[in-house]
């Protein structure tokens, strides 16, 4: 492991993006979470340490589908991309994310929060509930991954390209 990240672990805007495409990929591909976890983990290596992100993830997918479970939410992958559009676009309910900043990188590794996986349940349910109230807003429909600019290390990772079929 690199001295830089060697302690480093991600914001936690970006674990929550994290394990709401971690939990998309579990309902859609014939996988197991372990294993998607391990692949979304792997190619985050480079940014933030491996260190308990995996038991963490784990333990916030298992949260995340108790909460899901105990709800009725008709399309739950609409829920969870927008979730991730959420994310990207806004800190809370009423405050959008300030992008650029003047001073250091929004990815930038922090230290582990303890609570994390607490604070994911939290969020997603404070965000599902608002949706279902009408007071937070679902993704646009022309929104896209690619059109995160500034969190284009996050997305590619999380919403990597299809391999290119040979012609």
């Amino acid at each position: 492991m690199s001295a830089p990240n060697k302690d480093s672990c991600p914001p936690q805007f970006v674990f929550e993006m994290m394990v709401a495409q971690a939990a998309r990929r579990f309902l859609s591909e014939d996988n197991t979470a372990e294993d998607i976890v391990a692949e979304i983990v792997a190619g985050f290596s480079e940014q933030y340490s491996n260190d308990a992100l995996e038991t963490d993830m784990i333990d916030a997918l298992e949260r995340l589908f108790g909460f899901i479970q105990s709800v009725q939410i008709t399309d739950v992958d609409l829920m969870l991309i927008s979730y991730i559009w959420f994310c990207a676009n806004y800190e809370s309910l009423q405050v959008e994310r300030k992008k650029k900043f003047l001073f250091g990188n929004p990815l930038k590794g922090k230290p582990r929060l303890l609570a994390r996986v607490y604070t994911l349940t939290t969020n997603f349910r404070s965000y599902a509930t608002s949706v279902g109230q009408g007071h937070a807003p679902l993704r646009p429909e022309s929104w896209k991954p690619e059109d995160e600019v500034e969190f284009e290390p996050i997305f590619s990772v999380l919403f990597p390209k299809p391999p290119e079929k040979a012609k």
